[in-house]
C-alpha cells in the first residue's frame, strides 16, 4: 500500500484530524490510523511489513492481532481513498 494524500493534519488528542487536498475531504481518524499513514508515506508496503514497524513504534509484539489490525485499518483507509493499492 502506498499513502495516496496530499494534504495536512494535525493530532487532537487519541484522533488525527486529516486535511485531503487531493478530494477536499477532511478526516478525523483514530491516532493509530494516522500512524500507520505517516509509515506508508515514508516508506510503503504490506500489512505485514507495516505491522512490523508499527510493533517497533508502539512497543507491542509482533503477532497475528496486530497484523490483523494493521490489515483492517488499511483497509478503511483505501476505503476513505487515502491510500492506494500499488
Amino acid at each position: 500500500m502506498l499513502a495516496s494524500t496530499a494534504g495536512n493534519s494535525h493530532d487532537w488528542g487519541d484522533e488525527v484530524v486529516l486535511f485531503n487536498s487531493l478530494s477536499g475531504a477532511t478526516h478525523l481518524l483514530e491516532r493509530a490510523a494516522g500512524q500507520i499513514l505517516d509509515q506508508l508515506t515514508i516508506s510503503p508496503g504490506d500489512a505485514e511489513s507495516i505491522a512490523l514497524k508499527m510493533a517497533d513504534i508502539w512497543h507491542v509484539e509482533m503477532d497475528e492481532n496486530l497484523v490483523s489490525y494493521v490489515r483492517d485499518v488499511l483497509m478503511s483507509l483505501h476505503a476513505l481513498v487515502l491510500i492506494e493499492r500499488v
